[in-house]
């Protein structure tokens, strides 16, 4: 396979997307966050073609998640709705607190105690305010009722994902999962 500087070409471009697109949240903050997402998810299929895996992968890729998580705390800090900026700094603690404990003890099932529901809420807001439903002069999110009602429709899907990342540590959720729902028939 093609290197330069000795680093194999599939890491390059995987470090390069990894890197790069999530600056674009700042300009584009639903877009560059859906693709910082969707990048993110895929990247050992990105790499596949390359022939390499990424090093260190359940640490390498929590440390290029916690670089564009950064970046969309930093634009939830400029909301305006007091409730969601302070709820996106809360949500972004707590996963930070579960990747420390997870870096300290290597014990993956602390990425399940703190699930990453900031980059959902981040999304979800950042949709409302893109769909003009969240705006300087409006906030939809307005209750504490309303926010716990948001936080636990988001939430659900988030435990599954997080069990079969972390718990069932499967490298291919896709993949674990038919195969776990074929097994039961």
């Amino acid at each position: 396979m093609p290197e330069i500087f000795a680093i194999p070409l599939g890491l390059i471009v995987i470090f390069g997307l990894r890197l790069l697109v999530p600056l674009t949240i700042f300009r584009w903050p639903l877009w560059g966050g859906i693709v910082s997402l969707l990048i993110d998810a895929l990247d050992t299929n990105i790499v596949k073609p390359f022939g390499v895996e990424i090093p260190n992968y359940t640490t390498t890729d929590k440390y290029l998640d916690t670089y564009y998580l950064t970046i969309e705390l930093i634009v939830s800090l400029g909301w305006v709705n007091k409730l969601a900026k302070s709820t996106s700094i809360f949500l972004y603690s707590w996963r930070l607190v579960g990747l420390v404990a997870f870096q300290f003890t290597a014990w993956e099932p602390w990425l399940f105690i703190a699930p990453n529901l900031f980059e959902n809420f981040f999304l979800f807001i950042v949709l409302w305010q893109w769909l003009g439903k969240e705006t300087r002069e409006k906030f939809w999110l307005n209750s504490p009722k309303r926010l716990a009602i948001v936080l636990f429709l988001l939430w659900l899907p988030k435990i599954p994902q997080e069990l079969i990342l972390h718990v069932w540590k499967a490298r291919s959720p896709i993949e674990t999962f038919l195969a776990w729902f074929s097994d039961l028939f």
